[in-house]
């Protein structure tokens, strides 16, 4: 028995190994269950009883949204079983209403219950179970009931995207402090918001899946019925908004030093584009100085402190293991080449944070418009595209543009430029943008006949089955020298 309640299986009045549980994880750590409800007085004494009838005791709270039918006089039954009631003066939204029942709660653990949810008995033990010391969330997979029935799976954390779409539902059990860090619960937006919070809670340690499953009623008039996040449509629209709310950018260029007198503008250039950016927070800005010139490391760091307002961090980091480049041939050159630019991205790539990465070359002029156009498209879709490129024409042969297709084991690259996006089998880095998650983690040389670092990741990239978009409107310009462009 533990607290007065018999354990499923329980013969002979004790459970050893359910009681050593309890013991280590329970006795020290409180779970706090928050039902947040409006208007569900139909299903409400369903929901508060199947929290009240955990096989491990709970702090159970209810929350109530200014409800006009009789929920909180029913809620009040459950007083005398330990419920805590929370009244509003007025209606708040369910953000409001769940984040004021966890700062009235004491557990370490939280829980979040809609008001027409059920929990079953051993809902949350199963979540404990799968609990660790440095588990930011345990979440498990669903039961849909009522309208219409379905099993809603959840994959394990390691090899899955929480980027392309939600398996986290509302009910995860959450650590007070990742809660509570993650920024709790957004108030005040329309959005897919148990992913919203999944999304800032999974930067603070790896969730692990548990067998806990949660029966998700399903009804007309439910609290995200009502908001039309069912449907696959409007599912499909909040998306890029969530995605983008949330990713975090890092831009980052290899500085090479070959056009010093340009830096200045293009700096410029880089700063206006990412001030244009539809995102939450600040970028950060990573350059890797190649240019092993104490005179232009100053220019660097002169130019990059006008903008210090722009960037959330700036990094200036000197390339280390520098690679000769005296050849002897255009064939040693090119290969020379491809594996210095492979070790530089891969460095450069080690200093960078965030989800979405951009690469931007020291002499690709990119438009203001072209982090916002760039981010639009990689943000969209219920399976967003895992790298965007902007356009800009080949510097040696200027009537190609830089990126194309491989048909008959020779790349065909691009001539003229569509109207629309377009996938690509390769592109370079000159105005790159990609999911630091869904794309090939290592840059390597060229091989199997691909020349290049840059084509080589890219085939990977689509040889895998991702998808590599090109963005027509990004029209980067190509610098030959410090006045001159392709």
């Amino acid at each position: 028995m533990v607290g007065g309640l018999k354990l499923p299986g329980e013969k002979t009045g004790r459970n050893p190994s359910l009681e050593k549980f309890v013991k280590n994880h329970h006795s020290r750590s409180r779970v706090s269950i928050i039902i947040a409800a409006r208007n569900n007085e139909r299903y409400l004494a369903e929901t508060i009883e199947s929290a009240l009838q955990q096989s491990i005791p709970c702090e159970v709270i209810y929350s109530d949204d200014n409800s006009i039918d009789d929920s909180l006089e029913l809620a009040r039954q459950y007083q005398s079983q330990g419920l805590t009631v929370l009244e509003s003066p007025r209606h708040q939204g369910v953000c409001e209403t769940r984040n004021r029942g966890a700062a009235a709660s004491s557990g370490d653990y939280l829980v979040f219950l809609d008001g027409d949810d059920i929990m079953p008995a051993n809902y949350i033990e199963e979540h404990l179970k799968a609990m660790r010391d440095d588990t930011p969330f345990v979440y498990g997979p669903a039961q849909a009931f009522g309208d219409f029935s379905i099993f809603w799976d959840a994959p394990e954390w390691e090899g899955s995207d929480i980027w392309r779409n939600n398996f986290v539902n509302t009910s995860a059990m959450w650590r007070r402090k990742v809660f509570e860090v993650a920024g709790r619960w957004r108030e005040g937006i329309k959005t897919m918001w148990d992913w919203d919070l999944a999304l800032r809670g999974s930067r603070l340690g790896v969730p692990r899946r548990s067998n806990a499953t949660l029966k998700y009623r399903q009804h007309a008039a439910s609290w995200s019925a009502n908001n039309r996040e069912k449907t696959h449509d409007q599912q499909e629209a909040f998306m890029p908004e969530v995605r983008k709310l949330n990713a975090r950018v890092a831009v980052g260029s290899i500085i090479s030093g070959r056009i010093p007198k340009l830096f200045p503008a293009w700096m410029s250039a880089v700063a206006q584009a990412t001030r244009l950016l539809d995102n939450s927070s600040k970028p950060e800005l990573v350059l890797l100085d190649n240019s092993n010139d104490p005179d232009f490391r100053i220019t660097i760091e002169k130019e990059v402190s006008r903008y210090w307002s722009t960037f959330q961090t700036i990094k200036i980091i000197p390339l280390e293991e520098r690679v000769s480049h005296n050849c002897q041939s255009e064939e040693e050159r090119r290969d020379t080449v491809s594996r210095f630019m492979a070790h530089a991205c891969n460095q450069l790539r080690t200093h960078m944070g965030g989800e979405i990465h951009w690469i931007i070359e020291d002499d690709i002029m990119v438009p203001i418009q072209a982090g916002a156009d760039l981010m639009q498209a990689l943000v969209s879709g219920w399976t967003p595209p895992n790298a965007v490129s902007g356009c800009y024409h080949n510097r040696h042969i200027p009537q190609l543009y830089v990126g194309g297709w491989w048909n008959d084991d020779a790349p065909h690259e691009i001539t003229d430029l569509p109207a629309d996006p377009f996938q690509v089998d390769y592109a370079g880095t000159g105005c790159l943008m990609y999911w630091d998650s869904r794309t090939p983690r290592y840059w390597s040389s060229h091989h199997a006949g691909i020349p290049a670092h840059d084509w080589n990741w890219s085939m990977e990239l689509t040889g895998s089955g991702g998808q590599l978009l090109m963005l027509p409107q990004v029209c980067c310009q190509h610098a030959i020298d410090d006045s001159s462009f392709v």
